[in-house]
Order: structure tokens, then C-alpha cells, then sequence
């Protein structure tokens, strides 16, 4: 009983590694360009799936069952969907650095302009999500990231329906990214790949990103 998950008799996980990952309340927070995103009502990441048809058995023809089984070594680009608040004023892009302009003063007012705003940008836009934990019995994690690298804004469904019972004006907002790194890592790629901003670093650390109180 000595590697059991749980202790017996007192129905606790055993072990601080043990507890498991509370995702809303502030335990993660999203930043665009080292800014939170601010007023997101959900973010919903799907990960980047293999390239072609994806797992492809050899199946000779006398054999019962499959032989081998080929993977591919490359996978598609990652998705990120913001569903932000609509503020009054300002659209829901313009919380973003590199769209934040008012649309008078040459910033981007449609799918068009956040395109051609988004192939401007000096160095390519980065997604960063920060993963912190609760304190429970004086015990917390460091905090983690992930980073979404060389993203590009694909879709903005900004239309709406507006009815006497409307409380809110939600919009979504569609992300594609080349690839991911945890901690400044992707045991994939070599330092520099893919990007001016990938960070691929030994020594990289959660100190050179923004603060969240």
C-alpha cells in the first residue's frame, strides 16, 4: 500500500504532485503579446493533429492482422478560439497588442484589416498561457507556461443578434499557431526554428514574462 494513490482511511490524494488542475478562478490566465487577455469569457485550444491521414497500418495481404503501424513525424497547425466581451467603444480586437488602434486612427475595423495589421507586426505574435496553482494546507506550485508561436488571426465572427433579453455581446475570435513550447521548450525543434520567436532556451524562465497579481 505504500505506492497507493490515496491513503486509506482518510480519502486524500497523497503526495503534492497529487491534486488535481483547477482551470478557471484565475488559475489561468492568457496573454497576447506578455498582455492578458482581458474580458474572455472562454478560450478553447485544440491541439494540432497529425499531417495527412495521421496513423496508417501495413497490412499485407496474407496476414490476419496489421503488421506495422507508420506514424507521421509532422503535425498541422493548432487552433485557439477567444470568446471575448464586446466593450463599449472599441471592438474586441482592439484589446490586443498590435490591433489596439481605434479604427480612426488607421487601426483595422474588419477581417480584412486585422489580416493585413497582423502581417505588419515586427516580430511574429506569441500566445502565452500561465498556469497557476491554489495554495492548499500552505502547499503551491510554480508557476508554468505553455506558448503558442507564430499565431495568426484566421476568423473574427463578429456579427450579432440583438434581442430585448440581450445582457452581453460576446464575439469569438480564431487563432492559428505554428507549434507549442512548455517552458521555452520543444524537444522538436533546434534553437531559432520556426520563427525569430522561438524561445529554445535551457535556461529560460518564467521571470521574463509578465506578472499577474
Amino acid at each position: 500500500m505504500a505506492n497507493s494513490l490515496v491513503n486509506p482511511g482518510t480519502n486524500e490524494l497523497s503526495g503534492r504532485r497529487n491534486r488535481a488542475r483547477v482551470g478557471g478562478s484565475g488559475f489561468t490566465v492568457f496573454a497576447w503579446m506578455n498582455k492578458p487577455i482581458l474580458f474572455a469569457r472562454q478560450i478553447s485550444h485544440q491541439s494540432p493533429a497529425p499531417v495527412g491521414p495521421g496513423t496508417v497500418p501495413i497490412h499485407p495481404m496474407d496476414t490476419p492482422y496489421p503488421v506495422e503501424l507508420v506514424t507521421p513525424m509532422a503535425a498541422t497547425m493548432g487552433t485557439i478560439t477567444l470568446e471575448l466581451y464586446e466593450l463599449y467603444g472599441s471592438t474586441v480586437w482592439e484589446r490586443l497588442t498590435e490591433l489596439e488602434d481605434l479604427p480612426k486612427a488607421g487601426g483595422p475595423v474588419d477581417i480584412v484589416g486585422i489580416f493585413k495589421a497582423v502581417s505588419n507586426t515586427k516580430k511574429p505574435i506569441t500566445i502565452f498561457k500561465y498556469i497557476r496553482s491554489p495554495s492548499i494546507r500552505g502547499a503551491s506550485f510554480k508557476t508554468y507556461t505553455e506558448e503558442y508561436h507564430n499565431c495568426v488571426v484566421s476568423q473574427v465572427m463578429d456579427g450579432e443578434t440583438i434581442e430585448v433579453g440581450t445582457m452581453e455581446v460576446l464575439k469569438q475570435m480564431v487563432v492559428n499557431y505554428t507549434h507549442i513550447t512548455r517552458e521555452g521548450y520543444n524537444s522538436v525543434l533546434t534553437k531559432g526554428a520556426l520563427g525569430s520567436n522561438n524561445i529554445q532556451n535551457a535556461n529560460y524562465s518564467t521571470t521574463e514574462l509578465p506578472r499577474f497579481a
